[in-house]
């Protein structure tokens, strides 16, 4: 089975609990590090900020949504509850090659 890639959306940054500093640093470290482990094996293709927002986005090469899935509940910014939601979607690359998705 191929790979496909999957938009990951971090949306409604968790303001309502406490971090401490400690755990916000940890946090951070461990997205880091799952970030460096992803992009080390394949998974990652593309990651940033929303600049002007506290919104983040992943593109992961995956074969399924649940594939996809199982890397965002692994990220510690997820597993804390540090953003309260995250979309995914399945993307339809558009590319020469498949002359953009185009019948003509």
């Amino acid at each position: 089975m191929e790979t496909s890639k999957f938009l990951v959306y971090y949306q409604d940054a968790n303001y309502d609990d406490p971090f401490t500093p400690e755990q916000i640093s940890e946090y951070t470290k461990g997205h880091i590090d799952h970030l460096r482990d992803m992009d080390s094996t394949g998974i990652l293709f593309f990651c940033g900020l929303l600049k002007g927002d506290e919104k983040g986005m992943l593109i992961l090469n995956a074969k399924t949504q649940e594939e996809a899935e199982g890397h965002v509940l692994r990220d510690p910014f997820i597993a804390n509850k540090c953003y309260k939601t995250y979309l995914i979607y399945e993307i339809a690359e558009a590319n020469a090659g498949n002359n953009f998705l185009s019948d003509t």
